[in-house]
């Protein structure tokens, strides 16, 4: 065997690594749901409350996965790679002994937190194992693995908890954790640090709007919209948004790079993804009405959702290829009237039978794939060399943001109706009146940035990025 035949070797036995770290962020962000409504009755604890288990999650790696590139920077990403894994397994174990929901939801913020550096580091390691022409297939080899345990998760959450306990969704983490570790620590070699300057007061003014944000979107209903504590956190979240913007103006070293957005195509890219990230997050309402209308077990409720989901695993490679052959902009267009025409038959008929259930979840799962697909592609493809790191920070960043607030604003929504209509029809009604007017809203949330995306796609860049990397991420 050649020296360059046993590199090449290498490095594929060296992808090997970010398996089980792939396995863990995909599934924890579609485990969870199926349990849910068994967690409500143990706890004995608000919807409200119980939806934080999924937020705190995502506003965990919303506030630190630019935060989490930059210290990978500068201890070096092996390192940063190895402490999050380990960290990860704690907070799973802590998430899975958790005594009550408080303990939990903080559990799972970490968790999040952890994620996040995980995440930023191996898209680096993976960048200086795989040499430029390897380095797509070795991230679509990983996306693949992970979309089918993002497929799996519903299914494996269903069955733990119907057979073992919810709690095992957790504990699954530690022996899958251990092998990362394992691997990462004896086939990845040392990565050094480089020096580097970090914004930290951009980073909490970002992070402070995103808490106060969600907070008051999650807690609105609940607590009353017009409520001290409600009105303090809308003063806050505009307070540390307005001095975010100062801040990113007037900072050497922004934490934010805002000028990537003058650019029509990247701008059509980040509000193709914020959207569906957005209106994804009815996945979380879609599980627990599944169990709690449509009477169906956790088991069969996951199974349900994996089945559906199952175009993810296909239709991620038409979308590129048509991207590839005709046009980004027809996968984009498939994939918004797939997801459109989803939202509307569930708007009509919110209690369907197992077969009039399963197409609009499969053109939900096959639409938001088209649109992913060339969108992200698109992104890094229309980035200069020295962009692609940035550009791929900010859209991960607010992909997060965009799913804590789907969360947030999707609960408020439903909250509302069921409080409404409530009083006049009984809860079970009102959750279906809910149910249906979400998707309604939904749809056209979709309609209307569709109209926008093309007008975004129309026109052209007036504005040239500087050549060099902006200040704090070189």
């Amino acid at each position: 065997m050649t020296h360059m035949q046993d590199m090449n070797r290498n490095k594929w036995l060296r992808l090997l690594t970010f398996v089980p770290s792939i396995t863990m962020i995909y599934m924890d962000q579609s485990v969870l749901p199926v349990a849910l409504p068994v967690m409500q009755r143990e706890f004995h604890v608000s919807a409200a409350a119980l939806q934080w288990t999924v937020n705190a999650y995502l506003l965990g790696w919303t506030m630190f996965v630019i935060l989490g590139g930059k210290i990978g920077d500068r201890i070096g990403h092996r390192t940063s790679y190895l402490i999050a894994m380990v960290c990860f397994t704690l907070f799973s174990a802590m998430c899975g002994l958790s005594p009550n929901i408080g303990l939990l939801i903080c559990a799972r913020g970490l968790q999040g937190i952890a994620g996040s550096f995980m995440v930023t580091s191996q898209i680096a390691l993976i960048s200086s194992i795989f040499p430029p022409h390897s380095r797509g297939r070795a991230i679509g080899l990983l996306v693949s693995i992970g979309s089918v345990f993002l497929i799996l998760g519903p299914m494996i959450g269903g069955f733990l908890t119907d057979w073992l306990s919810w709690r095992w969704i957790f504990w699954i983490n530690l022996p899958i954790a251990l092998i990362g570790a394992f691997l990462m620590y004896f086939l990845v070699p040392h990565t050094a640090g480089t020096p580097g300057k970090i914004d930290l007061w951009g980073f909490l003014c970002f992070a402070v709007f995103a808490a106060f944000a969600s907070l008051t979107f999650m807690q609105g209903e609940g607590w009353g919209w017009k409520s001290p504590e409600i009105v303090s956190s809308i003063a806050i979240a505009l307070i540390s948004l307005v001095l975010l913007g100062i801040r990113e103006k007037t900072s050497k070293h922004p934490f934010l790079e805002l000028n990537l957005f003058k650019r029509p195509i990247f701008a059509a890219i980040n509000i193709n993804v914020s959207v569906c990230q957005f209106v994804a997050m009815i996945f979380v309402f879609r599980t627990v009405y599944t169990e709690t209308i449509l009477g169906y077990s956790p088991t069969n409720a996951g199974l349900i959702t994996s089945i559906s989901s199952l175009p993810v695993l296909f239709f991620s490679y038409v979308g590129g290829y048509l991207a590839d052959k005709v046009s980004p902009k027809l996968p984009i267009i498939l994939g918004y009237l797939g997801v459109i025409s989803s939202f509307f038959w569930l708007g009509f008929m919110p209690t369907p039978s197992l077969a009039f259930y399963f197409p609009p979840l499969m053109l939900f799962g096959m639409g938001m794939t088209l649109i992913f697909t060339p969108s992200l592609s698109m992104a890094l493809s229309h980035m200069p060399p020295e962009k692609t790191g940035i550009a791929y920070g900010l859209i991960n960043m607010l992909r997060q943001f965009s799913a804590t607030m789907g969360l947030s604003l999707i609960f408020a929504f439903i909250s509302f109706e069921q409080n409404l209509h409530a009083p006049k029809v009984g809860a079970r009604i009102a959750e279906i009146i809910s149910f249906s007017s979400v998707h309604f809203v939904l749809g056209f949330l979709m309609i209307i940035a569709f109209i926008t995306t093309l007008v975004f796609h129309r026109r052209k860049a007036a504005h040239r990025l500087p050549d060099a990397p902006a200040d704090g991420w070189d």
